[in-house]
């Protein structure tokens, strides 16, 4: 890999330290504007999309059992180290560490002018539903995803895991209500609704530059979102009250990326 990595074995190393937070805090997240990913899927995605990696850190085992991602990784580390078994179980935030940790600054692409279909999540609370919505949603080719109303770190743990390495190349934007729809200019708005007058998924023909409202999952789109949407749009179900965020925004991306 071209030099000798450090080797470190106390918990009091500062790499150490920052990478644990960081997989535990949102706080310390925003912080520092850096996150951390761990195990061999997200540190090899990361490598591949990220500028640079601040510190990489893995064990002996790691090497040995994911010698590419090791390597790819190092390369791009300012800081690559080997660390103990008993540091990368300190370390953790799963069950089953595979031992290997990186950390990066928050990055990503901007939704380009040329965009024509987005999901807009108002609000959504749950990092697997997020995580899950950004993957879909890099499968159905949409052109990014819109985040209003306080919704979940889509740099957590969970929503990276969740996402599978697509938060690292889904074009996005984080924005307030305010400036909401002066950014959607041009688009026809849906709101995911269960409302008597919303009009049923599957007989609508959806125009040229599309975007979809996905809702909180306690209370659904805020009325100050709900008031930018052109249209209401729900999806019929049979036996079950509700989908969840998740599943429910999956179905709208399926039909809004076949509709292009």
């Amino acid at each position: 890999m071209g030099r000798e990595a450090e080797r470190i074995s106390s918990r009091k190393n500062e790499n150490v330290r920052v990478v644990r937070e960081l997989l535990r805090s949102a706080k310390y997240r925003a912080e520092t504007d850096l996150f951390a990913v761990e195990g061999d899927h997200l540190c090899g995605e990361l490598a591949d999309c990220a500028s640079n990696i601040e510190f990489f850190l893995y064990t002996e085992r790691a090497l040995e059992k994911y010698p590419e991602t090791v390597r790819k990784a190092s390369e791009k580390a300012f800081t690559a180290a080997v660390i103990t078994e008993e540091l990368s179980e300190y370390i953790s935030d799963t069950k089953s560490p595979q031992g290997l940790f990186a950390a990066a600054e928050r990055f990503g692409s901007s939704i380009s002018s040329g965009a024509r279909r987005l999901v807009i999540l108002d609000g959504v609370q749950d990092p697997g539903n997020i995580g899950t919505i950004i993957r879909t949603a890099e499968a159905f080719g949409l052109d990014g995803i819109v985040y209003v109303g306080g919704c979940a770190d889509r740099f957590s743990p969970k929503t990276l895991r969740a996402s599978m390495g697509s938060a690292f190349r889904v074009p996005s934007l984080v924005t307030t209500t305010d400036s909401l729809a002066g950014f959607l200019e041009g688009f026809t708005v849906y709101g995911a609704m269960l409302d008597e007058t919303a009009k049923r998924l599957g007989e609508v023909e959806f125009s040229e530059k599309t975007a979809i409202v996905i809702g909180s999952e306690g209370s659904g789109i805020s009325p100050e979102v709900a008031e930018i949407c052109d249209e209401k749009l729900y999806i019929p179900i049979k036996g079950a009250e509700s989908l969840n965020a998740a599943m429910a925004a999956a179905i709208l991306m399926w039909e809004l990326g076949r509709s292009r």
